[in-house]
């Protein structure tokens, strides 16, 4: 029943994506910062990190700006999801498109379009990173496109969603309403507010840093921060549990290896 729901969707591909981090790219910066050096000193394994590591990151960002966006459909127009059509156009087709869009603009960046860049292997990502950084169109694409653009849309259709779950609750004759959508405003909320916390202070400064302001201002704290958007990744599945409750007590139980005892009492 959980992943048959529409809204779980995206936070399924989410999962996915943030395990796939868990096992490939946070272990090789792991070794990175432990050695000054790749995990493997070869050029497949550069290039397979590069785009690795560029695409999963970027991609939890995608999904969590149109989650953001999805659930407002959910909650307040759920009747336009009731033909296969438009079911498929506003929920299917846009995750699709989240997978494909950074897929495509790393793979041209590292693999298609020439770039001089050497490997580096006591760089992170072999310093293959700057074959980004060298086009312009990409540097912009790469910063508006896969940073900036998203963390904004998090944040304003998130603070949208909490103003009108609010609303809603406190209108008249709305609390049948309000009951039936608690869990899936509550959801995206506790979710998105780990994203704005950890990931909106940074992309601040680098909005900044993009329209002028000099780069040694905050820089410490900018670098810094940015190992923090790493925690993300790792906290989202225990937020997603918190937020439902149903799975929260299947874990519970899992864990502690407790079974539900009937008890037995005198009429």
């Amino acid at each position: 029943m959980l992943r048959s729901a529409l809204n779980n969707h995206v936070i399924i591909v989410l999962l996915i994506a943030g395990l796939i981090e868990e096992l490939t790219d946070i272990p090789w910066y792991i070794h990175y910062y432990r050695t000054g050096t790749a995990l493997s000193l070869t050029s497949a394994f550069c290039y397979t990190w590069a785009y690795i590591g560029s695409n999963i990151y970027v991609l939890n960002f995608i999904l969590m700006a149109w989650a953001s966006i999805e659930r407002h459909i959910l909650i307040f127009h759920s009747k336009w999801f009731a033909t296969r059509w438009v079911c498929f156009a506003l929920h299917y087709l846009p995750i699709a498109i989240c997978l494909i869009v950074p897929s495509l603009f790393y793979l041209f960046t590292y693999f298609i379009l020439p770039c001089d860049t050497s490997f580096n292997y006591n760089g992170a990502l072999c310093e293959l990173y700057t074959c980004v950084l060298n086009h312009r169109w990409g540097l912009y694409f790469d910063g508006l496109i896969n940073y900036l653009i998203p963390i904004w849309v998090t944040v304003i259709f998130s603070t949208a969603l909490f103003v009108r779950v609010i609303y809603q609750k406190y209108r008249v004759h709305q609390k049948i309403v309000w009951r039936n959508y608690k869990k899936l405003a509550g959801q995206l909320l506790l979710i998105s507010a780990l994203y704005v916390s950890l990931q909106f202070p940074p992309m601040i400064l680098y909005a900044a840093y993009s329209i002028g302001l000099p780069c040694e201002i905050g820089a410490d704290y900018y670098n810094n921060s940015m190992f923090f958007t790493y925690w993300i990744i790792l906290f989202t599945p225990f937020t997603i549990i918190v937020s439902l409750p149903e799975l929260k007590m299947k874990f519970r139980r899992l864990i502690l290896f407790s079974r539900h005892r009937n008890s037995i009492t005198p009429k």
